[in-house]
């Protein structure tokens, strides 16, 4: 199979998980601003520091994802819907949780599918919080002993410093900004996007 059909039997994969909308792009085009990294902290995110998978423990800060993706050629981006009101108002640290959880199944399951097909450097980011543990349980790297869900656990995007937003738009998708504050009436979608890096 050549790597065209690869690349297209991965984006539909993508879809078979329960991706709304899935794309190939190429890696040159993936946005990576420090500015997007430095939203984990500015404000701080009410998860800031309480993972490996984010900041300031993520090692992977923008000149470091710059790097890593220069040496990549395409990315499968895809895009799941879920509920505005997963994400607003008093209850969403609590009903964002299953919507994160399938997402970060979904990332892990693109990623271990290229592997098979023969892309061995295949990375995959998430969004959101490392909600496998969080807020049930702390983080067991940051105790000092191993990760606790190894194959599933991804950094967001942005964690990273991909500027999801530019990404988002460039390839057509629609995406808002959603605070846990945001009125209800105002938010015409809400949705979370992954991407998995494939040279």
């Amino acid at each position: 199979m050549d790597q065209e059909r690869k690349l297209e039997t991965l984006r539909q994969y993508a879809i078979e998980l329960g991706a709304d909308r899935a794309v190939i792009v190429p890696a040159r085009e993936l946005v990576v601003k420090t500015s997007a990294w430095a939203r984990c902290f500015i404000p701080a995110c009410k998860y800031y520091g309480s993972s490996i998978m984010c900041p300031p423990h993520n090692p992977l800060k923008p000149d470091v994802t710059r790097a890593i993706v220069a040496e990549y050629n395409h990315g499968i981006l895809f895009q799941m819907d879920a509920e505005v009101e997963d994400f607003v108002g008093p209850e969403w640290r609590r009903r964002h949780v299953p919507g994160e959880l399938r997402h970060k199944e979904m990332v892990a399951r693109l990623e271990g599918r290229a592997f098979h097909m023969g892309f061995p450097l295949a990375m995959g980011f998430a969004a959101g919080e490392c909600s496998l543990c969080l807020p049930q349980t702390t983080c067991a790297v940051l105790e000092g002993r191993e990760c606790a869900h190894p194959l599933q656990a991804r950094p967001a995007m942005e964690a990273c410093g991909f500027d999801v937003f530019s990404i988002a738009h460039q390839v057509g998708w629609n995406l808002v900004p959603i605070g846990n504050d945001s009125p209800r009436d105002q938010i015409p979608c809400a949705s979370l996007i992954g991407l998995v890096l494939v040279v």
